[in-house]
């Protein structure tokens, strides 16, 4: 006679129990609700239990509760989609005012000028979309988020600021220097930036606690040090071309370290808006408890 398979711990502690609310198997998608949590889907054969310990989250459970958590996850998406917009409105304008070598006909012929505003209004879309936190913050419904907040919501305002003084000094005024240029067009956007990615650095991975996908995703997850550092190599890129009015090769090499830089940002943001949106997701459904989950047959 064949020995009697050991059945695991968890299965021990699920006897008796079953599915109380819709869940789907992990595996398959069969509906699982009513069926004995120690057995396995009759559809492919997958353990209830794995499906049961994928749909749960309980260190998320352990922290303390958020009282409008789809305000704040449709607010960090926001902030950081209208940012990356900004940011993307104002890297064209730069390569399209910044190089002194020739660009692409299809740069040429795109206008610089709205660009720069239509920058500095999405910048301060991102700052509108943070004020539902600010204000949760300020009534102690957000624990652990005023650094991040107050780091965030000072580059949203200075980089918005920049951009408009960008447009003021680089198309209403006229005659600058090429040092004067880069003041404004590389310099001031690039130290706001540092900021807000400074904030986003705090504010992010605490809001990311509440998302097992963010916790588990350590490969694909931004790391806003590699931003900070993409920052100063677009500086770099930008005074090698201010350096070499003569010096084709040597302007040729610093505008490729600023859109290696540059790039390195965009492609940056979009990972950043995509942990957000796992964020939002863990905030707007929440997984279920154990309790709520499961109940004796």
């Amino acid at each position: 006679m064949e020995k009697e398979q050991a059945k695991s711990p968890i299965v021990e502690g699920l006897q008796g129990m079953a599915v109380a609310l819709s869940l789907e198997c992990s595996r398959c998608g069969y509906e699982l609700r009513g069926m004995l949590a120690d057995t396995n889907c009759p559809e492919c054969g997958e353990p209830i239990r794995l499906t049961i310990i994928e749909s749960i989250d309980p260190a998320a459970r352990r922290l303390s509760p958020i009282q409008f958590p789809k305000r704040v996850g449709n607010s960090i998406t926001v902030v950081v989609a209208a940012y990356l917009l900004s940011a993307l409105l104002a890297i064209t304008a730069l390569l399209i005012h910044a190089p002194v070598i020739s660009l692409p006909h299809v740069l040429q012929s795109i206008p610089a000028k709205p660009l720069v505003l239509a920058s500095a209004g999405f910048g301060l879309l991102a700052f509108v979309a943070l004020l539902p936190m600010i204000s949760m913050c300020s009534r102690k419904e957000l624990v652990g988020c005023k650094g991040g907040l107050s780091l965030t919501s000072t580059g949203l305002l200075v980089w918005s600021g920049s951009m408009f003084l960008a447009y003021m000094v680089l198309f209403v005024q006229s005659n600058q220097s090429g040092a004067m240029a880069m003041l404004f067009d590389t310099c001031f956007p690039a130290i706001t930036a540092g900021i807000v990615f400074s904030g986003f650095k705090k504010l992010v991975p605490r809001l990311g606690l509440r998302s097992r996908a963010f916790r588990q995703a350590q490969g694909s997850r931004q790391r806003m040090n590699d931003l900070l550092v993409a920052l100063v190599f677009v500086l770099i890129g930008r005074a090698l071309i201010i350096a070499s009015p003569g010096d084709t090769n040597l302007a040729m090499f610093g505008l490729i370290v600023m859109i290696m830089s540059l790039s390195l940002i965009v492609f940056g943001l979009g990972y950043l808006l995509r942990n957000t949106i796992w964020i939002r997701q863990a905030l707007v459904a929440p997984p279920p408890a154990l309790s709520d989950l499961l109940h004796i047959k």
